[in-house]
């Protein structure tokens, strides 16, 4: 009873003070063990005591995970307020187990596996708050590059040097302390230092910068290397940024409204893709790419060789057969490239190395003697984190089984995507800035079952077309003709009509849903080229009808008008009036007029010209007049009693 009143307080005194982030070391059942012993203790790094939240203290016994903590730091009106503890429940099996420890630093990115304590594994624990263990943390890895901190640049050169401001990034997270010193050097020869401490420029609210002059001969290549005041190491990651050295030139940022220049510190990171098992009723296929410049060999250590699995990449430069199996030959994954993969069971492919970070600009073959594939590319997002594509491609559909049209411009890390040269020396770029979204129609077919089938999609800008691909050519299909050619993404202008054709896999129900993506419209309207029905999508935006696999093709039609200033189709202006039985059309030279009902159905549909005197012998009901002229679409509501 007493030891269970100790631990309780203890839990008091730590309740809710844990530090929110993911852990570093993977969980563990602790289940799996019989005995708990608590272990408190207080963290050193290279002697120096470590009172910050973002510091992970796991135990081992060998190399099994047994317990692992972020430091707490007690309430404030503690007695041992503003020290930071360890307290860990350590598991194990019986007594005389031997634990070990390791830390990490989530701030630096930096794993310390040589701890000054090992303990052995007993009921009544280790250390108290007031009398805690001491757990001394030290690196392995020692500077291989450059000389000892402080580093002394080189005397040799004269000129002007070149200036250079940046700011520091770790693994593309900027810095916000003042306590890194950056190194520029020629080789293992410093050539300048930023100096005591990063410069906060409060005044003009820019954050944390380096500022050097750099030394040497024009043409000189400049690597840059990063040392932690805080921790006393210099940073094991490499930059990825190498600059030539120009004497009297500037690099950087102007603190008046000048360009950003940044230099981006990495280590070896993992990254992880969670991947459902397939089953007789859903293939789950993916789309994969990795996000680390080193190549990636599969192996079941790294979760891509399960019981049962299928991995491909994609040959467009093969005529029988484009889809080559790694089970046929072995190959590894490279940044850049996409692969399909699907697995029985379910899995975790990981991806340890370090983090892509180059302009994202990848070529693109093209082999005009292979019919159809010869300009298919299956690339890869290889960035760690969403891109932005820039130019329409394809993706899997939700349940892995269809190549389809992407409906945005951006793919998440891990992802691959299909995009299509048409000639050789074409590229696609991958970039982690978002650009200017663009206005889209997005139209989906969905089955009486609910499942969505097919999309294509209107942009409203220039330069797409996306062709129509189907893995099935037996499937539904809805697609825009353009010049004899069947296309998923097209262009088109903020005012007109588009034909939309489409083709029943089999008989029954269909639903045409219609979305859109940054556009106002104030005329958006579907016809049924079958039915003669007229859909106002801006009133409802789903469309349900019956469809025989024999009915042409060339079935619907999109009329539409943006809302801007010199709009075609405007709803809101009066251009009928009644007047003595009849209803009386201004002058608007030649046009045709069309008067629908409420269910869509054109009741007639004539050519006018100038002004028109109109008599509607319908029951009495609400009714749409539409007033074509040209490009020029004008609808008016009207009521006959």
């Amino acid at each position: 009873m007493k030891k269970s009143l100790i631990l309780l307080v203890i839990s008091l005194i730590f309740s809710g003070m844990m530090y929110a982030q993911d852990y570093h070391w993977a969980n563990f059942d602790y289940h799996d063990f019989t005995q708990p012993m608590v272990v408190i203790s207080q963290v050193q790094f290279n002697g120096e005591f470590q009172n910050r939240a973002d510091i992970e203290v796991a135990a081992f016994v060998g190399d099994e995970l047994r317990g692992r903590t972020f430091l707490f730091e007690p309430y404030p009106n503690s007695p041992i307020a503003g020290q930071y503890f360890a307290y860990a429940p350590c598991y194990y099996d019986s007594p005389g187990e031997t634990f070990t420890f390791k830390a990490y630093d989530h701030s630096a990115g930096l794993e310390y596996d040589i701890c000054n304590t090992e303990l052995v594994g007993q009921n009544d624990g280790h250390g108290t708050v007031e009398s805690p263990i001491i757990l001394d943390f030290t690196r392995i890895e020692e500077p291989t590059y450059g000389p000892d901190y402080p580093w002394i640049p080189s005397t040799q050169y004269g000129g002007e040097g070149m200036v250079v401001t940046a700011q520091i990034q770790i693994n593309g997270q900027l810095v916000d302390r003042a306590t890194y010193e950056v190194g520029a050097f020629c080789g293992d020869e410093c050539r300048a230092t930023s100096g005591n401490a990063l410069d906060d420029w409060t005044d003009f609210n820019l954050g944390y910068f380096a500022f050097m002059n750099v030394m040497g001969d024009d043409g000189d290549t400049i690597n840059f290397y990063l040392y932690d005041k805080d921790g006393g190491f210099i940073f094991p990651g490499m930059c990825v940024t190498t600059v030539e050295l120009v004497n009297g030139g500037e690099l950087g940022i102007d603190i008046f409204g000048g360009g950003l220049f940044i230099l981006n510190f990495v280590t070896v990171q993992t990254f992880t893709k969670n991947i459902d098992g397939y089953t007789n009723d859903n293939d789950c296929y993916y789309l994969i790419a990795s996000p680390i410049t080193q190549d990636v060999a599969p192996s079941a250590e790294n979760g891509f060789i399960t019981s049962e699995f299928d991995l491909y990449f994609f040959n467009h430069d093969s005529v029988d057969n484009e889809w080559q199996n790694y089970k046929m030959e072995a190959f590894s994954l490279t940044h850049g490239k996409g692969y399909l993969y699907a697995s029985q069971e379910s899995t975790t492919l990981t991806f340890t190395g370090t983090p892509y970070y180059g302009d994202g600009e990848i070529e693109l073959d093209y082999n005009p003697d292979v019919p159809y594939f010869g300009g298919w590319n299956l690339v890869g997002n290889p960035f760690a984190q969403t891109a932005f594509v820039d130019r329409d491609f394809y993706v899997l559909n939700g349940t892995g089984t269809e190549i389809a049209p992407a409906e945005g411009n951006s793919t998440e890390m891990m992802e691959g995507i299909f995009v299509v040269a048409d000639h050789d020396g074409e590229t696609v770029t991958f970039s982690t800035t978002a650009p200017a979204k663009g206005a889209a129609l997005v139209m989906n077919i969905i089955q009486n079952r609910g499942l969505a089938i097919d999309r294509a999609i209107i942009r409203f800008d220039e330069g797409h077309f996306l062709g129509k691909y189907q893995l099935n050519p037996n499937h539904t299909k809805l697609y825009i003709p353009q010049d004899n050619k069947a296309y998923a993404v097209v262009s088109a202008n903020e005012n007109g009509e588009m034909p939309i054709n489409f083709k029943a896999e089999k008989n029954g129900t269909y639903t045409l849903s219609v979305s859109a993506q940054e556009m106002d419209f104030r005329y958006l309207h579907l016809i049924d080229n079958l039915t003669g029905a007229d859909v106002d999508l801006l009133a409802n935006p789903n469309y349900t009808f019956n469809a025989q696999t024999t009915d042409y093709e060339s079935r619907f039609k999109l009329v539409f008008a943006a809302n801007n200033e010199d709009g075609a189709a405007d709803g809101s202006e009066t251009f009928a009036f009644y007047s003595n039985g009849n209803w009386i059309i201004s002058n608007v030279g030649k046009a045709i007029l069309q008067v629908i009902d409420v269910n869509g159905r054109v009741l007639s549909s004539e050519h006018i010209s100038g002004c028109a005197s109109i008599n509607i012998d319908e029951a009495a009901g609400v009714y749409m007049m539409r007033l074509i002229k040209g490009d020029n679409v004008k609808v008016q509501k009207i009521v006959v009693r």
